[in-house]
């Protein structure tokens, strides 16, 4: 949808409604205290949704300009805030009954939910509002930097890339961490991606294991909780949201030496002395710096590559309801195209919440999300297509053709070998002769001679022949629906039972056409599609109690639980496709089509219980246990027992206690067990057969796993020690929290004997210790309520550290060596260290002579090497040992941050709204392994680092060793960042015109994203956050950080409307 459509649909919106418009008209009233009928001044009467608003005089007398259909909001600290629908009176007079906790909110907590003042856990809060005001394409973007101890990293800048999600510290070695979610009661297997950010009433993220333990062996990375929005009693409402938005890569700089810029650095570094060519034939380095300097010139990789990106977002929901039923219904659409070539994103949503009273006893509702999406992908990483030179074309131009010709029988005449001759093989099917290029044809860097004789780079494919022949995307289909039904036994005791269900499906296409492999040499077509349906079942009945006696606020939930997963999937991979096409697998010749099955199912049963209690809203208890049931787990030990205790004191209700100053004082105390199953496979504890290629004739079986019947649960076992804090009648809070976290009995891959028919085998051993610190401070900074004019702000900070304390009796788990190539660090799991420890080689300066001795060569693979250092002095580098095992490894590196922070404010003044939102992160690295391609055989800025980085040392007796740059400590840096991920500006126009064409209130706004970033000098390639997650050796925790060719980070500007009516 372009800016034309989008700008004729919201006209045919607004002038559809400007044939219903209503009048404004003065509505006033008098304010006062149910308690002693005293008047109420200074008292907050809001429009409700709206910034709106008016403060009682010293008398408690209000009036306001209002419509029929709003409603207004009366506030009052000390007393509870009340709601008045506008229905066309005059007078509207308001008793305000006092609250023994001031402004306070309901949080919700699993299975539940309970006062915030009553809360004995850490546990961490955004409203919808906060969230939808953001105006994200996603849920999780806006969350980023909000909450403590909840990290939010953007690994991927590509449209409908997933961030990576983690609650405190990891909870495994080699498996995900990634939180359950929790939509409306049910854990959904989508992601947060396929709830729409305008249809969210609050989220809350379950920290401690006291939390989270209600949900048992789900909970155990953390539970983030996700409550949509329901209808209210009352005439429909409507509301519409739409933005369009552009967005660039925020770094712009050019990586790669033009041939202009090489013929330069050459002429001024000989003429300086810098460069000694005095062994070479003068003619020959004439002929490389004429060849450099006549080049055409051609659009730099980096210009083609990116582009401007473009979205639109369209959402429409509508909401009301009657004494008896409420509804809310909604649907969106998005549409983005990346900055990045054959990049996009398409989304459609859909959700309806309904709920009725069937009677006085019972209620019933039914719940539904639908979502459907499809990424469009670039079928190669950012390294492999900016790697080429800027000295070649993309595609051929008569300019070009001329030249590479002239250029080769140039270097003929100097009795160089003939470019024809050079690097291409008879297998590659665009290997025909320079002559007989065309206009058109995508250019390859062999066009322009190999290193000895010409000026071309690499044997790569050029990056258009990389693009043009692949066809990448991936298409997603989610549903959910829950319906319930609740019965009210007595007052305060009712029992609710729960159906729900949910699939997802995930279908994978990936198309390489004839030149498909990154030196284009295969005739081959290939064809990859992958298809997997996971779905589950849910059924969930709870037996409730709430009831308030006195003093005593009691709680207390029961339940059982049962639930199905199920996962079907296949993958075909095809290759000789005829003709180069796509085309259907039936056409294949059978041998040439591999096809793997999945047929998963998982079973879960549980039963669980909870009591909350509060004494005179002083004294806070909370326990819980669930005893869960998972099929995975060895015949021994299929059900484990999870129990949780906090405890709070709010001590400024103690009647001790007066001080002005400290309105809050609330120390709590919290304690749990989790179980996990941390990517436990279905049949990890059985002894599973594959079917292998038949012996003279028979077909035969071998083991793919070894049965462990005493395969049992990963256990966390977590304490919080916590504190909350308000000052100045709770205008400034604080909050901090200290935990510690032991993970035993972890469920790893260890290696065994071959002789038992498998190299690994699944089982509990190793424990991990880990821990942290989060503090929290929000304020109200202003809150002139009479001029209109409030600002809030709030600040958050996270830390973490890991340990492994246990192997199960070994020292060290195998070493994993990650990244392409080989090229990135050993990563080493060792008792005593940290998860994700990057290990390698100590460098000591850059190889300068390779490149002095022939300048006119171009950069190749081995030019700056590293001299490293021999660590026990033996004459041999080895990168396979530690320095303690006789080797030379060293720990380079740690993937994790020393810490994470966020600051946030929203500032309204009059009809005007600010907001803005930083997130940042301190400490942890990455291994780039993009400057290795960008910055040697086909980059530019290496040609600097001989004269500014270069140590000098050129002793070759033995003395110094060098190494290419794989598993060097010259590759890791600092991953810290600071971004501005949201600034917002909006303006609410005047509510009385328009209520003269029917709306209630209409806000425009500008917004961008990730206007300032900033990162550590030393970090060279396009996102400090994005590490390489899509290789199949990746491990989770243990590997991350390792950065291979991540897209970049997108700045984009926004421009939207939000119109209600």
């Amino acid at each position: 949808m372009n800016w034309k459509t989008t700008a004729i649909f919201m006209m045919a919106i607004l002038c559809h409604l400007s044939l219903i418009a209503q009048e404004s008209y003065s509505l006033s009233g008098n304010v006062t205290s149910q308690d002693d009928n005293i008047p109420l001044g200074g008292v907050n009467v809001f429009i409700k949704g709206t910034n709106t608003g008016v403060v009682t005089d010293f008398d408690g007398n209000y009036e306001i300009d209002v419509v029929p259909g709003d409603v207004l909001l009366f506030s009052y600290l000390g007393f509870e805030n009340q709601e008045i629908p506008v229905d066309g009176q005059e007078i509207q007079n308001v008793e305000l009954v006092s609250s023994s906790e001031q402004l306070d909110d309901i949080v919700v907590i699993g299975y539940g939910s309970r006062k915030k003042s009553h809360l004995t856990g850490a546990i961490a809060q955004v409203d919808g509002d906060d969230v939808a005001g953001i105006q994200a394409t996603r849920v999780d973007e806006a969350l980023g930097g909000k909450l403590s101890g909840v990290l939010i990293q953007n690994q991927d800048g590509a449209p409908g890339a997933d961030p990576k999600i983690q609650v405190r510290a990891a909870s495994s070695i080699n498996g995900n961490s990634d939180p359950l979610i929790v939509v409306d009661g049910y854990p959904i297997s989508g992601s947060l991606a396929t709830v729409n950010p305008n249809d969210i009433q609050s989220i809350e993220v379950l920290k401690d294991a006291a939390s989270a333990a209600i949900y048992g062996s789900r909970g155990a990375n953390g539970v983030i909780l996700v409550t949509t929005k329901k209808g209210k009693e009352g005439k429909p409402t409507f509301s519409y949201n739409s933005y369009v938005s552009i967005s660039s890569r925020y770094k712009n700089d050019n990586i790669n030496m033009t041939a202009g810029e090489w013929a330069n650095t050459l002429e001024e570094g000989i003429a300086s002395g810098r460069y000694d060519v005095s062994q070479l034939d003068p003619a020959f380095v004439d002929y490389k710096i004429n060849a450099y300097a006549n080049a055409p010139d051609v659009v730099a990789v980096e210009d083609w590559l990116f582009k401007n990106g473009y979205s639109n977002n369209h959402d429409f929901s509508m909401s009301g309801g009657s004494e008896n039923a409420n509804y809310f219904a909604s649907v969106g659409y998005q549409n983005t195209e990346g900055i990045v070539l054959d990049q996009a994103f398409e989304r459609v949503n859909a959700r309806l919440n309904v709920d009725t009273k069937l009677g006085d006893k019972f209620k019933a509702g039914v719940s539904f999300n639908g979502f459907a999406s499809k990424r469009d992908m670039v079928g190669w990483d950012m390294r492999d297509l900016i790697r080429a030179y800027n000295i070649h074309p993309i595609y051929h131009t008569e300019a070009s053709i001329a030249f590479v010709q002239q250029l080769d029988q140039q270097a003929q005449s100097l009795g160089l070998d003939p470019f024809d001759a050079g690097y291409r093989g008879g297998d590659a099917p665009f290997n025909n002769s320079i002559y007989t290029l065309e206009p058109g044809d995508t250019a390859q860097e062999w066009h322009y001679g190999r290193s000895g004789n010409g000026i071309g780079g690499s044997g790569d494919a050029g990056p258009a022949t990389k693009l043009d022949n692949t066809d990448r995307y991936q298409k997603t289909y989610f549903a959910n629906i829950t319906s319930y039904l609740e019965y009210a036994i007595l007052e305060g005791l009712n029992i609710k039972t729960v159906l729900g269900a949910d699939i997802r499906d995930t279908q994978d296409y990936f198309w390489r056409g004839l030149e498909f492999d990154s030196r284009a040499r295969s005739n081959q077509t290939n064809l990859d599609q992958t298809d997997v349906k996971r779905s589950s079942i849910l059924s969930e009945t709870t037996l409730n109690f709430n009831k308030v006696i006195g003093k005593h606020d009691i709680s207390a939930v029961a339940g059982l639980e049962f639930q199905n997963l199920y996962t079907r999937g296949n993958s075909l991979n095809g290759t000789n496709v005829p003709f180069g096409d796509i085309i259907n697998y039936n056409l294949l010749d059978p041998a040439d089509i591999q096809v793997t099955e999945r047929d998963e199912t998982i079973s879960r049963r549980s039963v669980f219980g909870r009591v909350n209690y509060a004494y005179d809203n002083r004294y806070l208890f909370s326990a819980s246990v669930r005893r869960d049931g998972d099929s995975r787990f060895g015949k021994n030990n299929k059900f484990e027992t999870f129990p949780a205790l906090s405890l709070g004191w709010n001590v400024h209700n103690e009647a001790f206690w007066n001080s002005e100053l400290l309105s809050t004082l609330k120390p709590r105390f919290s304690t749990g067990s989790l179980g996990t199953t941390s990517d436990l496979g279905a049949y990890n504890s059985l002894s599973l057969l594959n079917p292998q290629a038949s012996v003279l004739g028979n077909a035969y079986l071998i083991p793919a796993d070894v049965a462990n019947d005493n395969l049992t649960w990963q256990t966390n076992t977590e304490t919080n020690y916590g504190i909350d804090l308000g000052f100045f009648d709770n205008r400034i809070r604080f909050s901090a929290d200290y935990y510690t976290s032991d993970i035993e009995d972890i469920l790893i891959n260890q290696s065994v004997s071959e002789v038992l028919g498998t190299t690994s085998i699944r089982l509990n051993s190793g424990d991990v210790r880990s821990s942290g610190l989060e503090f929290e401070l929000s304020g109200a900074v202003i809150q002139d309520y009479e001029n209109d004019f409030t600002w809030t702000l709030g600040a958050n900070l996270s830390t973490v550290e890991t340990e492994i304390t246990d192997l199960g009796g070994l020292d060290e788990l195998p070493q994993v060596i990650y990244g392409q190539s080989g090229r990135g660090p050993v990563f080493r799991n060792y008792v005593g260290g940290e998860i994700g420890e990057m290990w390698g080689l100590e460098t000591i300066g850059i190889v300068e002579d390779r490149f002095i001795e022939d300048p006119t060569r171009a950069i190749g693979v081995n030019s700056s090497e590293y001299y490293v250092v021999d660590q026990n002095g033996d004459g041999v580098i080895d990168r396979t040992r530690t320095v303690e095992e006789g080797g030379d490894l060293v720990k380079i590196g740690q993937n994790t941050p020393d810490f994470y922070w966020g600051l946030n404010s929203q500032m309204r003044f009059k009809a005007f709204d600010m907001s803005f939102q930083f997130q940042g992160s301190q400490g942890g690295d990455i291994f780039n392994v993009d400057p290795i391609y960008y910055n040697s055989e086909f980059g530019g800025r290496v040609m600097d680092s001989f004269d500014a980085n270069g140590d000098g040392i050129a002793d070759h007796n033995g003395e110094f060793y060098t190494q290419s740059r794989n598993q060097l400590d010259a590759q890791v840096q600092d991953a810290s960042y600071v971004a501005l991920r949201n600034l917002t500006l909006g303006y609410t126009l005047d509510r009385e015109i328009m209520s003269q064409v029917g709306l209630n209130t209409v806000r425009v706004y500008v917004a961008a994203s990730n206007l300032l970033y900033l990162w550590s000098d030393d970090y060279t390639s396009f996102n400090p956050e994005g590490v390489e997650i899509t290789n199949d050796g990746y491990l989770g925790p243990t590997t991350y950080g390792v950065q291979v060719g991540a897209s970049p980070i997108v700045r984009s500007f926004t421009f939207g409307l939000n119109v209600n009516f």
